[in-house]
């Protein structure tokens, strides 16, 4: 069984991807931001997020991992929804229950960024960059300020590819970062 997970997440100027919880992005994404994340989404077998963005953005028909405390370990929500809870199984076990394969977009939040990257299972990164700032609001990983986010990932084996492409006139760009191979990790 093989899963690629994809990191996917819009984030403010300012870095955070959400002003308070259950602020829909789509709310202030640009329209090129979007367009792109429905292309990517399209190619998505699972998805991997916590309770409150799978109640912001319900799709009852597509086969998600939900983090949540209402279950004690594994269980199954609903026929394509499985719950997961870390205090009560492992995420491969929440894996090898679904029979996850291919390429699975982790879409947050801030917990869920947490969790997968310190276990080691986020593969690649993909920010969407907006040129808005607010000010404050829900950080893609919890105690990281946006300015420390390079060196964050690279403690977690991760580095910037490439550079930013812009996707619009406004200004969004999309930034990649992937896991450093072994010959190239520092140290």
């Amino acid at each position: 069984m093989t899963a690629e997970f994809l990191l996917l997440a819009v984030v403010s100027a300012d870095g955070f991807i959400a002003r308070h919880q259950g602020d829909p992005p789509w709310a202030w994404a640009s329209p090129e931001e979007q367009e792109r994340f429905r292309a990517t989404m399209a190619r998505v077998t699972w998805s991997v997020l916590g309770r409150v963005t799978d109640e912001t953005a319900p799709r009852p028909e597509r086969k998600r991992i939900v983090f949540t405390s209402s279950v004690k370990g594994v269980a199954w929500l609903t026929e394509k929804h499985l719950g997961f809870n870390p205090a009560g199984a492992t995420f491969d076990e929440a894996l090898e229950t679904a029979k996850v394969e291919g390429l699975v977009a982790v879409l947050g939040g801030t917990r869920v960024h947490d969790y997968l990257l310190e276990i080691g299972r986020i593969d690649e990164i993909r920010l969407s960059i907006e040129l808005i700032r607010f000010g404050e609001g829900l950080p893609m990983f919890t105690g990281v300020a946006w300015l420390g986010l390079a060196a964050h990932l690279e403690r977690h084996g991760m580095t910037q590819v490439g550079p930013d492409e812009v996707l619009n006139a406004t200004g969004t760009v999309e930034r990649t970062y992937g896991r450093i191979s072994e010959a190239s990790r520092p140290g």
